[in-house]
This record gives structure tokens, sequence and C-alpha cells, in this order.
């Protein structure tokens, strides 16, 4: 295998999304003859918000086209089909750096390509096994494919079988990193959290005063779109796309209400979540404030009107069927589990002033947030705790991770602490009730305990041989016992000020 430095300094692979065919501009001059570019595109299976790649000299590969309009690949979620298309355009790129086509690619030049990647100390940019090991997923799921359809007669990514304990058999990359480190996955206490928020999104200062030099616009929806997320553990698409039907009633109470997760912006399938009763009156008083005056704003500007694709509904059945008018005074249904990020931004109802989004989150033009948007709103808050000299930063994922730990510690404490059990009734109350790493499994969505026991509960590690040893003796309260966690984990970020 050549360790050479392999310079990508040309010859770069493009990645694009296909956007919405609304106008925008003259048209006709750059299109010409083709006004029926949208009927093209729908022939061949090419959907709005769908990636794909450009090779160096501007055309595209029609092996990687057909791969990217494949049904199985479509059905993946839209941040993973964009993810797995970033992974191959690093690679294609890498190959083209070579003279490589990727269809004349072997196991030696993906070596190169991975020593590359993680080792080359003249690359810059080199990465984690964590990270590697997803680029070598995607290019893997690519090129077995591309053996399937008979476009290739091996795949350069090789693998071996692994026998498990039970005697079946697995085949594994023979370059999947074996030192994959989680050091990226972070964790915040309710105080770090709290500190986070108020500097980074509502304008106080590190002092805990507000911050008279403070001009944001926007900190009440913000704070409250960082507040549902920290407390119900939603993923970003799966908080940022919420309909305003979708929103559970206040039981009046201060524990967790149940809501539901359409199925086409969840990751796998539609499903339960819980929700801080506090997050849902912060909501309220966004609906009521400046969701209400940028929707007031919009329709007295006429925003609204004439909007490509728009979709309007006129109900919303129990068995969460959305009734759609239709422009010949039809009446369609669609379920909100079928409702996919796009088409919430294009879901409307008339209210008494007029038409507005269907979508909780709107910008100050009162038009419906991309949930991709939110990533800069955590980056510009992460900036301003930097100016504040305050070592504290978060981004949406992050708050899930928070979630579960938080949940397995409250549950563990409730379990273990509250109810003065000893080790017998302890083995006793986990038959009966359940193991707490199950109800966080439940809470998260996820469909294997070890995801969520591995990646997301990983600081926990411990606590409950450290609750049996220390018996009875040690009432701590549950805040306290994430506090210990966060001083025996450089991972788990706190307040300590």
């Amino acid at each position: 295998m050549v360790k050479e430095s392999q310079e990508v300094d040309g010859g770069q692979w493009r990645l694009c999304r296909v956007r919405s065919n609304s106008p925008r501009g003259d048209t006709e001059s750059l299109l010409g003859q083709w006004g029926d570019l949208a009927e093209r595109e729908g022939a061949l299976g090419i959907a709005e918000g769908q990636p794909f790649l450009l090779r160096p000299d501007g055309w595209p590969d029609p092996d990687v086209v057909a791969y990217f309009n494949d049904g199985a690949f479509r059905l993946l979620a839209p941040q993973t089909q964009v993810s797995y298309a970033s992974d191959l355009k690093v690679h294609f790129t890498f190959l083209a750096s070579k003279g490589l086509d990727w269809r004349h690619a072997t196991e030696d030049d993906f070596k190169d390509f991975a020593f590359w990647r993680r080792q080359e100390s003249r690359n810059p940019r080199r990465i984690s096994g964590a990270k590697f090991s997803r680029e070598l997923a995607a290019c893997r799921r690519f090129y077995e494919w591309q053996v399937r359809r008979g476009v290739i007669g091996r795949s350069p990514v090789a693998v071996d079988e692994v026998r498990r304990p039970d005697g079946s058999v697995r085949h594994v990359a023979r370059l999947h990193p074996s030192n994959v480190r989680r050091s990226r996955v972070k964790w915040l206490t309710s105080r770090a959290y709290r500190r986070w928020r108020d500097i980074g999104l509502r304008g106080y200062g590190a002092d805990g005063m507000r911050d008279a030099s403070w001009r944001g616009r926007n900190d009440v929806r913000n704070a409250a779109f960082a507040d549902v997320l920290w407390s119900s553990g939603l993923r970003l698409r799966e908080g940022a796309t919420l309909l305003c039907w979708e929103l559970p009633s206040s039981c009046g109470g201060a524990g967790l209400v149940r809501g539901r997760v359409g199925e086409d912006v969840a990751k796998g399938s539609g499903r339960d979540f819980w929700i801080a009763e506090r997050a849902l009156r912060d909501i309220e008083a966004y609906r009521d404030s400046a969701r209400a005056a940028a929707v007031r704003r919009a329709q007295s500007e006429r925003r609204y009107e004439g909007l490509d694709g728009l979709m309007v509904a006129k109900s919303v059945t129990r068995n969460r069927q959305v009734v759609l008018a239709g422009s010949d005074g039809s009446r369609d249904r669609i379920s909100l589990d079928a409702l996919s990020a796009v088409d919430r931004e294009r879901l409307f109802v008339e209210g008494d002033d007029g038409l507005e989004p269907a979508m909780l989150w709107l910008t100050e033009a009162g038009m419906p947030m991309p949930y991709d948007t939110w990533k800069k709103v955590f980056a510009v808050a992460n900036d301003r705790c930097a100016a504040q000299g305050v070592a504290i930063s978060c981004h949406a994922h992050m708050l899930r991770h928070s979630f579960a730990l938080r949940m397995l510690v409250s549950l563990m404490h409730t379990f273990d602490r509250r109810l003065d059990l000893t080790p017998q009734r302890r083995h006793e109350n986990r038959e009966l009730f359940g193991d707490p790493y199950v109800c966080v499994q439940t809470l998260l969505g996820h469909r294997s305990r070890d995801t969520t026991e591995a990646i997301y509960l990983e600081p926990a590690k411990g606590l409950e041989v450290e609750l049996f040893l220390n018996g009875d003796e040690d009432h701590e309260s549950a805040s306290v016992l994430l506090s210990r966690i966060a001083q025996a984990s450089d991972r788990v970020l706190d307040d300590l000020r």
C-alpha cells in the first residue's frame, strides 16, 4: 500500500441538492427549451431536497444518480442521505486526485483513502475513527449496490466474516476502526444548560444580569425551542418540524405529557415522546407573542399568497389524518405520519385573518423555519457564550444526550434511593417495573438498548455499582448524583460558579 500524501487540490466533485421548481428570476433565458424540467425530473424520480453529485467536469455520473434515485436510498432519513452523499463526495474527490474513476478503484486504493483520511500527517483535516466509520459505511453501501446492479465486478471495500457467540455470521468491513471513540459525545447538567441558554439565547451576561447591549429579536422563540429538545429528548428534525396540532395538551401538572412524532420526520418510524409541561407553557408564550406578530406581518405584506406547492389544511381528524382543500373544492386526506419536512413547510391553515403556516417555528418574516436553520442558531449562541468567557457550548443533539442521562439518573434515584430498597428489593423492583435503561430507550425511541446504553448513557457506567456499595446511607438527590457524574467525566459539562 502506498502511504504517500494524497493532496486533494483539484478535480473536486460537488455536492448539490434539488431545489424547488418555483420561478427564480428569468427562467426563460436560463432554461431555454427546458420548460418541462419539472416533468423530466419527476419521470426520473428526482425529488425536491434530494442530494446529488456532479463530477469535476460539471456533469452528473448516471450510475451515481441512479444510486441516489434508488428507493432504498430515498427511504433513508433526509439528513442521512445528505451525510452519505457528502462522504461519497470526499471519497470520489480523493480518487480523482489520483486520476481514478470510482469504477476502477481497488482494495489498495481504498486503503490509501483510509490512510489519507485518518493518518496522513500532511492532511490538515484528518478525522476520528468514529467519523471514518460512517464514511466507510457510506462507501460500502454504495459499492455493494453497484455490484448488485452489475456496474462493477467487485467492491473495493473488503469485508470479513465474523461469527457471533450464537453461531450466526455477520460481515464487517476489514478497515473498520477497532478504536472507535465516542469522545465527541458530550452532556450538560441542568445548571450548565440553563447558563448556556440564558447567555447564548436569552441575552444575559456572565454575571447573570440582563446584558444591556443585547439586540436579539428571537430570544423567546429560540429559548422555547431549546427547552423543547432539553425536556423531551426529541431529535433536531423531530422538534423543528412540529406542527401546532402535534403539541400535546397540558394536564395542569408539573410532569411530562405524551405527544406523537410523525413517522416521516422521525428516524425509522413514528413514536411517542414525552415533554415537560413547563416547555409547553413556554411554547404558548411564544405562540401568543413573537409567532403571532410574525404571522400578522406576513399576512399584511401578503407573503403567503401565491407560494409554490402550497397545501391548505381544513382540519385534522382524531386518527391523525389531515383534510386538505383542493383547488376544485375537493377534499383529500394525508396522514400526519406521511408528511415530510418539506411537506410540513408547505402546509398552511386558513385562520380568521387568512392563511398561516401549520408549522410551529417561524422566521421573523413569518415563514416556516427549515430545520437545518437551527444549527446556525446554536452556533451563534456558542459564540456568544465564548465571548462572555463562559466555556459551555452546545448543539441540538447534545440536548438529547443530556435528556437521556438526566432521565436515567432520575429513574435510578427513584427506584434505588427514594424507595429505600434493599439489594433484594431492588432486583424485585426491576422485575416488576422494568429496567431504567429500557425506560430511557423507550423515551428516546431507540430500537436497540445497546445504542442507548453505549452512546447516550456512557457516563453513567458504574453508577449502579456505586449506588449498591453506598447502600442507603447517603440520600443524595438526582441532581447531586448528576453533578457527581460530571466531576468524574470531562464530557459532562457543569456550571461550577
